[in-house]
């Protein structure tokens, strides 16, 4: 059995552990795995917010936002602090900060304006109009595509990263936390620094093995 093979079972059998898990619970795993390494990330979250203010917030944009976004604006709001560019207490997304709603309607006019100008569906796989960010940071988006992409059938809300280019990063939120928990999880894990690059690929690939495959 080839290496491809190993990582797609791999990948399966983590998706069946950890889609009994919601969002909310993936996302306090991931804050405990924070917290678990000194980094007080609750002391630094906006409380949730409800359905009601979450299609508020984002109506303007005419995005259908996708329940896996609401679960997660219902656990949190971003960060207090979102201008603590040392990110000392800063719950992440692999290097991009979890953002406010708020904010997220503000960093889409941002991509909008610089890489939504020359973006089509067909060159980036994705219609950049229909994403929502939910991360950033300096320059850098993560974004959930709510409407059309051309990832594939079997992910029906990527995540995508938006910076010097525009490439599909995770299947989903729910992957994205699985990948995060795992990267804060490990013993190697620093804070602001991360992983060795060698490790973080390793467990990106249990998670997301068909991006590196495109990417070789």
């Amino acid at each position: 059995m080839g290496n491809a093979h190993v990582f797609l079972l791999m990948a399966f059998y983590n998706e069946l552990t950890f889609n009994m898990l919601t969002i909310t619970e993936l996302c306090n795993q991931l804050a405990d795995a924070y917290e678990a390494k000194g980094v007080a990330v609750r002391e630094n979250l906006r409380p949730g917010l409800s359905t009601t203010e979450i299609l508020e917030i984002v109506a303007p944009l005419n995005i259908i936002v996708p329940d896996d976004v609401i679960e997660l604006y219902q656990w949190a709001n971003g960060h207090i602090d979102e201008d603590d560019l040392e990110l000392h207490r800063n719950l992440c997304f692999r290097d991009n900060n979890f953002i406010s709603l708020q904010n997220a309607v503000s960093e889409y006019k941002s991509i909008q304006e610089t890489y939504g100008i020359y973006s089509t569906l067909e060159q980036d796989l994705v219609d950049l109009k229909s994403c929502l960010p939910i991360s950033a940071f300096q320059g850098s988006w993560d974004v959930v595509a709510c409407g059309a992409h051309l990832f594939g059938a079997s992910m029906e809300h990527p995540i995508i990263r938006v910076f010097q280019g525009i490439d599909m990063y995770f299947h989903s939120i729910p992957s994205m936390l699985e990948t995060c928990i795992e990267w804060v999880s490990s013993p190697n894990w620093q804070n602001l620094r991360g992983l060795p690059d060698e490790e973080e690929t390793e467990i990106w690939k249990r998670h997301t093995p068909d991006l590196f495959r495109a990417r070789s």
